[in-house]
């Protein structure tokens, strides 16, 4: 029923049309038309959940030292972990792009429909309109930090954002929207959902009033703007603020690790697209963990003695039960913004504070030590060093990396081999930002492509 009412909602506005870019084959009989309709589109984690996952191969979290893993790496995958002009075939439909703007759709068909539907209750339709306004949001927050320049309040105005569509139509021209415009858009559908949504879901993919309080904070951290942001992420943890100890699961991890569905430091269930990957460790995420003997993470979600690379350290976490990276906000997450902001701001006794919330449920507990900062620059330090272990392989990376990067004290420079040759991604180069995909822009003339040399 779901998917036939997926279908459905698009046969309305593909009849006939030749430039889809989502790639939605039209079928079903079923046109939605009741707040249950509706809802059956929002309740469908098929479309709603996956999201991205290859930027992790373009941050300095992944590096291959192995013939073994390097031959793991299919062609886009390899220019993408190698920062080439050119990713995509002709013919190849990039992954992120469609899963997003799928999202997209299906939340502006929600919202149009929501206009005038007046069956179920008016709370029931709030919901409804909040959770497509923050699924709408996440897309866009993603795909403007994809495949757009970093978020730059001197430039916003005029570097290219993404397309920016806020009608159910798959046959829309493609200009680009603003950097600035996308922002502005998402974080008006933010602070609508926040007076339209509950606190409480039936599912981890089903937003809340917490899970748009969330992609606010990130949204406001990305910009800059710390005041705003320490003060998203303070509401989100009103509501919702349980981290889970390691020390619970380090015994038997496989069995005790809940799975991001259940897992209470889930805010909203976002993942990735290419699930199962095998990402080898770089040197620098390695060093990162200097207290890897303590930290629980570092035993938990790595390995050295799995096939098919034994010997060589590797990510782990999604193979312990089976389930994909989460890209979605969590509760570490928004301790680790509010940390930032408050270090930003010399609030250093709060900053501490949070990161002790968050380390004390990380480290050994026979081995645990509290952290102390005596400047705020210290505490900021520690925090984003924390925010490297925490998030890693949870899709922030390579936005944290464009972010940092117009801060001097943070510009990095990255290396990555390959076959014997060596790549480098200098701060602020054009490859950071994803290029879009050839078969796009030959459907939809309008689509300017990213600058790649």
């Amino acid at each position: 029923m779901f998917r036939n009412l997926i279908y459905a909602a698009a046969l309305m506005t593909l009849a006939g049309c030749g430039r889809d870019y989502l790639d939605i084959k039209p079928k079903g009989k079923v046109i939605p038309s009741t707040y249950k309709d509706y809802r059956l589109l929002m309740n469908n984690s098929n479309e709603l959940v996956s999201a991205y996952g290859a930027d992790e191969m373009a941050s300095d979290n992944v590096e291959f030292y192995e013939q073994k893993g390097l031959d793991y790496l299919g062609i886009s995958t390899y220019r993408i972990h190698t920062w080439q002009d050119d990713v995509w075939m002709a013919t190849d439909n990039d992954a992120q792009w469609s899963n997003l703007y799928k999202q997209v759709y299906l939340a502006n068909v929600v919202l149009d429909g929501m206009k005038s539907v007046t069956d179920g209750t008016e709370k029931e339709r709030n919901q409804l309109t909040g959770e497509a306004l923050v699924h709408r949001s996440f897309a866009y927050l993603s795909l403007v930090n994809l495949y757009a320049v970093q978020y730059d309040a001197a430039t916003a105005a005029t570097d290219k954002g993404v397309p920016l569509l806020l009608a159910p139509t798959t046959d829309a021209k493609l200009n680009r929207a603003s950097v600035k415009a996308v922002y502005d858009q998402l974080l008006a559908d933010l602070n609508q959902a926040t007076l339209l949504l509950g606190t409480g879901s039936t599912s981890a993919f089903e937003p809340t009033v917490a899970a748009a309080y969330a992609l606010q904070a990130r949204a406001y951290l990305i910009r800059g703007e710390y005041a705003e942001a320490l003060k998203a992420a303070s509401k989100t943890l009103e509501i919702k603020n349980q981290l889970i100890d390691y020390n619970k699961s380090v015994a038997d991890p496989r069995n005790t690790f809940p799975q991001n569905r259940d897992n209470p430091e889930t805010i909203l269930m976002k993942t990735v697209s290419n699930s199962y990957t095998w990402f080898s460790l770089s040197k620098d995420l390695q060093a990162a963990f200097k207290d890897s003997t303590i930290d629980l993470r570092y035993k938990i979600l790595f390995t050295t003695t799995t096939d098919p690379f034994v010997g060589y350290l590797y990510y782990y976490g999604e193979f312990l039960s089976f389930d994909a990276r989460l890209v979605g906000p969590t509760v570490p997450e928004m301790y680790l913004i509010r940390a930032e902001c408050n270090a930003r701001q010399n609030n250093v006794a709060e900053a501490m504070q949070d990161l002790h919330l968050l380390r004390k449920m990380r480290i050994a507990q026979a081995a645990y030590v509290p952290s102390t900062a005596a400047t705020a620059d210290e505490a900021l330090q520690q925090v984003l060093s924390e925010r490297r272990r925490e998030l890693c392989f949870k899709g922030q990376r390579l936005f944290d990396l464009k972010r940092l990067n117009k801060d001097p004290r943070f510009a990095k420079t990255i290396t990555h081999t390959y076959s014997g040759q060596t790549f480098t991604l200098k701060p602020n180069d054009y490859h950071y930002v994803f290029p879009i995909a050839p078969k796009l822009m030959q459907m939809n003339p309008e689509l300017e492509p990213n600058e790649r040399r």
